[in-house]
């Protein structure tokens, strides 16, 4: 219950911030590897706000066990929420005049980590889909960014711990923001 209270939080703190700074944002919840409830959200945001112009894809879960210890379940759950959520987004898009698609990949994508081989994978896929999507759509603008861990997110206190052990620094939030505008402002097609 409390992470659910303080979550809330969050999402408000974030959409107040976004009014603040003369912005328009909508929270919606759906399971982006759920086509019907995905596409009930975006057909609410195109009621109100037109067609979908850009896609950010950051969706991902961990379930960082040795393969011999991973069931199907948790390589499921990982690699769908990443491959299977891009390819129901860009389903779901299809007829939207995308100008620009950008992913949370992962350096992990090249480098594995241990407890990791659905993750690195799930991520090299969303790298793959990203080239792909760039020769389908020349008018578009697609990126997939293989950054470090952030400090926030999926890294947990003990994942923070490994890192921190392993010298692996961590994105902070604010330098992590900068870096993503930085991202969407440059337009050029290279790969980061």
């Amino acid at each position: 219950q409390v992470k659910g209270i303080l979550a809330g939080r969050e999402i408000r703190h974030t959409l107040d911030a976004i009014a603040k700074a003369g912005g328009e944002a909508q929270y919606h919840v759906a399971d982006i590897r759920d086509a019907k409830s995905l596409n009930g959200v975006l057909d609410g945001i195109r009621d109100t706000w037109g067609p979908i112009k850009g896609i950010v894809h950051g969706a991902g879960v961990l379930a960082d066990k040795f393969i011999k210890d991973k069931t199907d379940a948790d390589f499921e759950k990982v690699y769908m929420t990443k491959v299977g959520g891009l390819q129901a987004l860009l389903e779901a898009t299809e007829q939207d005049p995308l100008s620009m698609i950008c992913l949370f990949s992962s350096v992990a994508a090249r480098g594995g980590n241990t407890g990791q081989c659905d993750y690195a994978m799930a991520n090299e896929v969303l790298n793959k889909l990203a080239a792909r999507e760039q020769a389908r759509r020349p008018q578009c603008v697609v990126k997939s960014l293989n950054w470090g861990p952030w400090e926030a997110g999926m890294v947990t206190p003990a994942l923070k711990r490994y890192f921190e052990s392993h010298g692996v620094p961590l994105i902070d939030l604010d330098s992590g923001a900068d870096m993503f505008v930085d991202e969407l402002a440059d337009r050029s097609r290279e790969r980061t």
